[in-house]
């Protein structure tokens, strides 16, 4: 007898008329599908739960196998048997997974199986009880995809599209954490539009918004996949360059000149991590790179070499 199992002194004593109980029990149940497997996992009894969930009969499913239950994908890794192997082995299986009906639809189960042995302790079948979850599922990634709606809400300019404020605080952090971790180079660009505040004024604000969604989509031609492009506010923008050097860091500067429409015009300061400044200080000296290129005529790109900020 394996170990740790019940022995005859332990082992409830059966009480007259009990097992017609279970199975009034059983046959009642509408919400459950309980069904006996034998060893080999063939169906050998099914309840009315079985066939509200699964939308088989009983003389359609009793002596084929459970196997009819399961994705393609599981049964191609070999899922409804390890199954069988884990609860023979401790006595017990569940989890939560997609399972397949009769008319092919699929819906998501809980599912326990249980090992089923006789007096002595011999391997005889599995009692395997399914629930079906599709509702509280869907639930769960309604729920998900609203929360990744709000943050992701949290974290864009909501006239642009691009980082706001505090997603360009939280992502020029990580690169800056990342850029210590792999010693490699990170450079940092404040973009500002030039005479934005006259178009507002000539043209009106309407303008002036269509205008800042027309820079942002082309500026975003020039980046590549891993750089962060954000509105900071108004019509101040930067960008964080991770594994760029300071004149590559320039080179994008210019581009994002060039590609500024309606023969605007854009100032644009560049500035490389040292290796040990803040993420703020990093900022400040593009800046005042920005600074001397606005100072210095506009629509130019300045690089900070100055060094640290306070240096």
């Amino acid at each position: 007898m394996p170990e740790g199992r019940d022995t005859d002194a332990t082992r409830p004593t059966p009480l007259p008329g009990v097992p017609d109980v279970y199975r009034l029990l059983v046959a009642s149940l509408t919400d459950y599908a309980v069904i006996v497997l034998d060893v080999d996992g063939i169906v050998r009894s099914w309840n009315p739960g079985a066939q509200q969930i699964k939308g088989y009969r009983a003389d359609e499913i009793i002596g084929r196998s459970f196997e009819a239950f399961y994705t393609p994908e599981s049964l191609a890794v070999g899922h409804p048997a390890r199954e069988l192997e884990r609860a023979a082995a401790t006595g017990r299986y569940d989890e939560e997974g997609w399972r397949v009906r009769k008319d092919g639809g699929r819906f998501w189960a809980h599912i326990v199986l249980t090992a089923l042995f006789d007096a002595d302790g011999d391997l005889v079948g599995f009692g395997k009880v399914t629930r079906d979850l599709t509702e509280r599922k869907h639930a769960e990634e309604q729920l998900a995809n609203t929360l990744a709606l709000l943050r992701d809400t949290a974290l864009t300019d909501a006239l642009t599209g691009l980082a706001n404020r505090r997603a360009w605080d939280d992502g020029l952090a990580r690169e800056i954490a990342r850029a210590r971790r792999a010693a490699t180079p990170l450079c940092v660009g404040a973009m500002d539009l030039d005479n934005f505040k006259a178009m507002n004024d000539t043209q009106g604000h309407g303008a002036g918004d269509r205008f800042l969604r027309r820079t942002s989509a082309a500026w975003r031609t020039a980046l590549r996949g891993g750089d962060l492009l954000a509105r900071m506010g108004g019509e101040e923008f930067a960008v964080a360059l991770p594994e760029c050097e300071l004149d590559a860091a320039a080179a994008v500067g210019d581009r994002f000149r060039v590609l500024t429409p309606d023969g605007q015009s854009c100032s644009v300061g560049v500035a490389q991590w040292d290796g040990h400044e803040s993420a703020d200080d990093l900022l400040q000296r593009a800046d005042r790179a920005l600074y001397r290129a606005k100072n210095g005529g506009r629509d130019r790109t300045e690089r900070d070499v100055a060094g640290p900020v306070g240096g």
